[in-house]
């Protein structure tokens, strides 16, 4: 598996910035913002950008998906020239899986965004076969941050995956995170038993000891090897799965951040290789 950065960990100000952070830590690959991307491209060039992530010795390992899927199917199609040139950026740079969140509660019952889910997905995976992409659907476990919504979706691996079975695509699949498995209570035996193509991209990171599991706020995340989530054992069964794709650290912390791009980022690598050394 390629040990792989998220900026949310650092907070780099510039995509520029979080390149040379990422790859003067070490890490193998670099989770990114297709937004940044075509940046970076507007401003110098395509070739410029293969040649930066060559001479950084660093991957594309995902991108997060360049479209509210929530919006209404008028936004959407208002919207699907843009997508679409998106879409064709990263076909060019090779980027091959963009991931999406799904919150875990709506002001909509269940039933009525499971068939919307279902449909926009669909749409959205049947538009990604073109370009050679996949998307990944992370579950969100924690519901602090989103009690003001009236009912219950996807929070669990196992709702999630039914998901991605009903939507029938096999270029759709999970994005697992360490902490929404952790909160969730997910047994590491369903973890385990998961073929390696559902699963499109992990993010790692680890939870305070001192909150209850079931109490744990979304944002506030310490970085592997801090914490209370038994990592050694999740990633020995995520490893079992066969996997062999990006571990991304997404850790939203701010005595990460206040380190500054360079040094968050060479913590973080040395935090990661602490965990993966007892697991390789």
């Amino acid at each position: 598996m390629l040990t792989c950065l998220n900026n949310a960990t650092i907070g780099a100000a510039s995509f520029s910035a979080f390149l040379e952070a990422a790859s003067g830590a070490g890490f193998e690959a670099v989770e990114v913002g297709v937004g940044s991307l075509e940046e970076y491209v507007a401003a110098k060039s395509l070739q410029s950008l293969r040649e930066d992530l060559a001479e950084k010795k660093l991957a594309l390992g995902s991108g997060g998906l360049p479209v509210d899927w929530r919006i209404s199917d008028g936004e959407l199609n208002d919207g699907m020239a843009t997508l679409k040139r998106r879409l064709d950026l990263c076909r060019q740079l090779e980027l091959t899986r963009l991931c999406t969140w799904v919150p875990p509660r709506w002001d909509t019952p269940y039933s009525e965004v499971w068939a919307f889910a279902r449909k926009r997905f669909t749409l959205l995976a049947d538009l990604f076969a073109d370009y050679g992409l996949t998307l990944g659907l992370e579950f969100v476990a924690p519901m602090g941050g989103f009690l003001d919504k009236r009912f219950k979706f996807v929070s669990t691996m196992s709702e999630a995956l039914h998901l991605v079975h009903a939507i029938g695509r096999p270029n759709v699949g999970l994005m697992l995170d360490s902490y929404h498995l952790h909160v969730a209570g997910t047994p590491l035996a369903e973890l385990a038993a998961l073929k390696a193509d559902t699963i499109v991209q992990f993010h790692i990171n680890d939870a305070s000891p001192c909150v209850p599991r079931e109490e744990l706020a979304d944002l506030r995340r310490l970085l592997p090897g801090e914490g209370a989530i038994p990592l050694v054992p999740m990633l020995l069964a995520l490893k079992h799965t066969g996997y062999a794709w990006t571990l991304s650290v997404e850790s939203f912390n701010d005595r990460v951040k206040a380190l500054g791009p360079v040094e968050g980022a060479r913590q973080t690598k040395a935090a990661l290789d602490g965990v993966l050394a007892v697991v390789q």
